[in-house]
């Protein structure tokens, strides 16, 4: 056997022998490799599942009789939600809004409760406009368990899972029967109210706490329907009674079918009514009437923000960022209302016990409702861990027209 071919044959199997140490350390690193790219796209996932939107509802009356309410309340809580992702989210995520129409009808306010919590699985309800849709939701977010932060004006009695979240139709009520009585020096009142749960509600505070007031007295009630056109069958009746004060109890666009009634008839009586009557659409519909009979409504601050001092804390903090920022999205005609305060309100307590639960838990954000503070364009809420009306007092002030704008009273 020829030496040299011996030698090159055992200077190959040598060679051979170190190129597969090499492959095989090779592929043993790639391994390492891939076993490291592994568990890090395994952790990565996490992350990620983790930053899946947190999913809140929200049901409104965005069509029907009560458009002119949930509207501006859509508008209010889908920039603030905009504005809070701008800023990162919360607890690191998005938050996204599923947004519901009830067309102002109660049945169709629970067909699409039920479709959020059960098929969305959103972590909250916000809503509603209109108080009929919010008495109607309540049994299936209590069934459902699912935290219901209320912004419209719905009164019951305690329930584990709701919380009125902005001064609720008792609590305003209240307040414009005492300017009526105290502000105003009524002593013979009528009351004019539209025959849905808002005008039922104002009308039964009325008919009970007048007694508070000694020498005052309701001398005529009065309703109608929220779809009339006009009201003078039932003003000419009141006209008649001749008081000296009277409480308008429904909501703008209505209380202006009552002003051109009120106008056609020739009354002079004085008027007043609770925030829910002082809109754009009243502004629109009954905004000269009101200036020229000198209405005085019991209002929201935040009609006549840019009224007060620029300095002023409520307008410095609340009001004038608020009024920005619906002014980038929506353009400068814009006019905010009490219904774009309501929708700031709730998103942001909604907000607050999301923070405060670290957790997008249905349990968790009950419980965390219970004990969130917050101040908001309507006044301050507290939890109110016994019965759940976070608000024991309004912060509405007296307000009139002028000028086709709402302006504070001041005697």
């Amino acid at each position: 056997m020829n030496s040299d071919l011996v030698c090159t044959d055992k200077h190959e199997k040598k060679e051979g022998g170190f190129r597969m140490k090499r492959i095989g350390s090779f592929l043993s690193a790639l391994l390492v490799v891939c076993l490291v790219l592994s568990v890090v796209c395994t952790v990565g996932s996490r992350p990620s599942e983790a930053a899946e939107p947190i999913k809140i509802g929200v049901v409104l009356s965005i069509t029907g009789w009560g458009g002119f309410i949930g509207t501006p309340e859509k508008e209010a809580m889908v920039a603030v939600a905009e504005e809070v992702n701008r800023r990162g989210g919360v607890l690191g995520r998005q938050i996204e809004l599923f947004i519901e129409d009830d067309q102002s009808n109660p049945t169709t306010a629970v067909i699409a409760t039920t479709k959020l919590v059960r098929d969305l699985k959103v972590c909250m309800v916000l809503g509603p406009s209109i108080t009929d849709s919010g008495m109607a939701m309540i049994p299936t977010l209590e069934k459902e368990e699912v935290p219901f932060p209320v912004s419209g004006p719905v009164i019951t009695s305690y329930k584990k899972w709701v919380f009125n979240v902005t001064p609720n139709d008792i609590i305003n009520s209240s307040q414009v029967l005492d300017y009526a009585v105290n502000g105003l020096g009524g002593k013979r009142i009528a009351v004019m109210h539209d025959t849905a749960k808002f005008g039922m509600t104002g009308w039964k505070v009325f008919e009970d706490e007048i007694k508070k007031y000694p020498g005052a007295s309701i001398v005529i009630e009065e309703e109608f329907a929220t779809t009339d056109t006009t009201v003078v069958p039932q003003l000419s009746k009141i006209k008649a009674a001749n008081p000296d004060v009277m409480i308008i109890q429904s909501p703008g666009a209505q209380a202006g079918v009552v002003a051109k009634s009120y106008k056609q008839l020739g009354m002079k009586v004085m008027v007043t009514g609770p925030p829910g009557v002082a809109s754009p659409e009243f502004l629109k519909i009954a905004g000269p009437i009101a200036e020229e009979y000198g209405w005085i409504i019991i209002g929201d601050r935040i009609l006549v923000g840019d009224k007060l001092p620029a300095n002023e804390p409520y307008r410095k903090n609340i009001y004038d960022p608020f009024k920005k920022l619906i002014k980038n999205k929506y353009g400068e005609s814009k006019m905010l209302s009490v219904f774009h305060a309501v929708g700031h309100d709730a998103i942001y307590i909604g907000i607050a016990a999301l923070q405060m639960a670290g957790s997008d838990a249905r349990a968790a954000i009950r419980d965390a409702l219970e004990k969130v503070k917050y101040e908001g364009m309507l006044g301050n809420f507290a939890g109110a861990k016994d019965d759940h009306r976070g608000f024991s007092k309004s912060t509405a002030i007296p307000i009139i027209v002028k000028g086709n704008e709402y302006v504070p009273y001041y005697k």
